[in-house]
């Protein structure tokens, strides 16, 4: 009891026992208190001694490893888990779809067939028959039986056409890109000292849309074994520059396969019918090689009207220039000149509508617990997936063929303008265009390579005023020159569309105040405003999100009226749904299929769109632009 502090166990004790039994003798409340003291020290013990080890809590949360199925499993030690309730913290996580912005910059025409036709009309330089009728035999005059598939099939005369070098070498399209309005030439299949059948011809220029040779027709060689190069040169047998029937058919020459053999004509007197020395040139070609009639309200050809005041002008293409004059006949040389005859041309397209299509299938377990325990209606969400797929699928598609015509229209306007605009934003590339270039498909989906330019230092090798700023301003020059090159060689307007990729954009949105160079935008600098953008010089930027951030290139287009050239979205069925139970499982199978044809409609629908890249690679050395190379990043 020494070891007892009495003291402390009545005041611990005491208040609680007065309390309870209204005892207040301290005597009674003294051993009263020591009872209880020894009561609380004996009945709170235990054996052996509670610690934070032996008793029993709640444990880690672990879910139980088995399902517990069948008696074998419900039973197992794997069938238990902790003592928790799992309640579901969010909504069903569900993924989001992509934007698909190529429906937004086509028009939309629905099919009421699976087919349909597209009718052509223009006006040509040809008269009198039918200009696409091949010779028919018997018609000697005319060349006899019919020429080959894909040869020229002008069965009547003409006196202007275009050369389709399409399938030309480098070398012989480099002869064309060299040639003079005015200068002459000799067409011919024969080799140099056996000419039986030849073609005189006037260069005119190059092809406004396509950037083709033009030539005139100026007189023929007909003979046998005559020599292009021997002293007295050619013989002409006849002139249609003077008015002279045409004997040779075209096709005679320019069958679509054979090799053609093309001398100069230095001295041939192109008015008179007058003989001169051919020589041998440079611009022999072969293979699939075509010649075209010239439409005129795309290929205005000057002279053919009237050339000059003694109608003995060379006749031009449609670049004009400050050293040429551009007059009429006079009177008395028109009463005596022969009328130069135009005509119309017409021929159709057939269009199909082409398919994607994907199925999906679904438990009824997955119908049933699904919607209960989450309120989902699985079949129409399944429906909804499959629909976004062949969305997906088709904004590629049209996004694609819209790049892809863009490509082509800015491949032909280098080889028509002899101007690039592709954009080097990156100060280390200093490889010029002839050496380093880019390659995408064109609308033939074949790949088509254009130069880009080294990086353009417009204050000298002094300048030290560039920055992030300056180098983004340049987008917007090279935007604004797309839109207004789509107006001049499309003829209905000028683009009012963009697509790009998030680097682009982001640098658009950086650079929309830019106040020392402004340009009239309505870009949207709030974080994340994307779809779209806004607009810049009148044209709605969009970003799709299928491509990369290194992909830099950009697409301008046009998107105008029902009946304006340019891509046509027609669908026939956009999207439609198809279910039924599959026998063996009893479970739904959902089907959607879209059929549709995406149409290249109108005369040169690339004209509508112009695609350029924006270079942002370090480049040294030649090769061709790599989306995944090193460079600077411009956002």
């Amino acid at each position: 009891m020494n070891l007892l502090n009495e003291s402390q166990v009545f005041e611990t004790w005491a208040p609680i026992l007065e309390e309870r039994t209204g005892i207040k003798d301290s005597n009674k409340l003294g051993w009263m208190s020591k009872y209880a003291h020894y009561h609380s020290l004996n009945e709170g013990f235990t054996y052996p001694q509670a610690s934070l080890f032996n008793t029993p809590g709640m444990g880690n949360v672990a879910p139980a490893s088995t399902v517990a199925g069948g008696a074998s499993l419900f039973y197992g030690a794997g069938s238990q888990g902790s003592g928790d309730k799992f309640p579901s913290l969010l909504p069903l996580a569900i993924q989001v779809a992509a934007r698909t912005v190529g429906f937004d910059i086509v028009p939309v025409i629905p099919m009421n067939g699976p087919s349909g036709v597209l009718t052509y009309l223009d006006y040509v330089y040809a008269g009198g028959r039918d200009p696409l009728a091949p010779g028919l035999a018997g018609q000697t005059s005319l060349g006899g039986a019919a020429p080959a598939v894909n040869a020229t099939k002008f069965g009547d005369k003409f006196q202007v056409f275009k050369l389709n070098t399409s399938g030309f070498d480098a070398t012989a399209l480099a002869y064309w890109t060299n040639a003079n309005v005015g200068d002459a030439y000799v067409f011919t299949q024969d080799a140099v000292a056996t000419v039986d059948n030849a073609i005189i011809v006037t260069y005119i220029g190059r092809s406004r849309i396509d950037g083709f040779p033009l030539f005139r027709v100026v007189g023929e060689v007909v003979g046998s074994n005559v020599d292009m190069t021997a002293a007295g040169g050619t013989t002409a047998t006849s002139n249609v520059a003077i008015g002279q029937g045409q004997v040779l058919p075209f096709y005679v020459v320019f069958n679509g396969s054979s090799n053609v053999n093309v001398f100069t004509c230095a001295s041939y007197d192109v008015n008179n019918g007058a003989t001169g020395i051919c020589a041998d040139g440079t611009g022999d070609f072969t293979g699939a090689y075509f010649v075209e009639l010239v439409r005129a309200l795309e290929d205005h050809v000057q002279g053919f009207a009237g050339a000059g005041p003694l109608n003995e002008d060379a006749y031009a293409g449609n670049a004009t220039n400050g050293m040429t004059p551009y007059e009429p006949m006079r009177r008395g040389i028109g009463e005596t000149a022969y009328y130069k005859t135009m005509g119309l041309q017409a021929f159709t397209k057939f269009v199909e509508a082409e398919t994607f299509q994907v199925a999906a299938q679904v438990t009824t377990e997955q119908i049933q617990d699904l919607n209960r325990q989450y309120g989902i209606d699985v079949v129409s969400m399944m429906e909804n997936a499959l629909v976004n797929e062949v969305s997906q699928s088709i904004n590629k598609h049209i996004l694609s063929r819209a790049f892809a015509l863009g490509w082509a229209n800015h491949s032909a306007f280098v080889i028509v303008e002899g101007t690039n605009l592709n954009l080097t934003l990156n100060s280390s590339t200093t490889v010029s265009s002839a050496d380093y270039g880019a390659r995408f498909i064109g609308k033939e989906n074949g790949l088509i390579t254009i130069g880009l330019p080294a990086f353009q230092n417009y204050g000298g090798t002094a300048a030290n005023f560039e920055n992030q700023g300056t180098i983004q301003r340049r987008i917007q020059s090279k935007v604004l020159a797309a839109g207004n090159v789509i107006a001049q060689r499309g003829r209905r307007g000028p683009g009012n569309f963009i697509v790009t990729n998030l680097q682009i954009a982001t640098a658009l949105q950086d650079s929309a105040q830019f106040t020392f160079y402004p340009l009239a935008n309505t870009v949207n600098q709030n974080n994340g405003a994307l779809y779209p953008l806004g607009t810049i010089a009148g044209m709605t930027i969009y970003v799709d999100p299928n491509m990369d951030y290194s992909d830099t290139r950009i697409l301008c287009g046009r998107k105008g009226a029902d009946e304006e050239p340019g891509l046509k979205f027609m669908p026939y069925l956009m999207a439609e749904s198809i279910q039924t139970i599959a026998e063996g499982t009893m479970s739904p199978k959902i089907a959607v299929k879209s059929r549709y044809a995406l149409v290249e409609a109108g005369f040169h629908p690339e004209t509508q769109y112009f695609t350029l890249l924006v270079n942002l690679k370090t480049v040294s050395a030649t090769g061709f632009w790599d989306e995944s190379g090193s460079g600077i990043s411009i956002a």
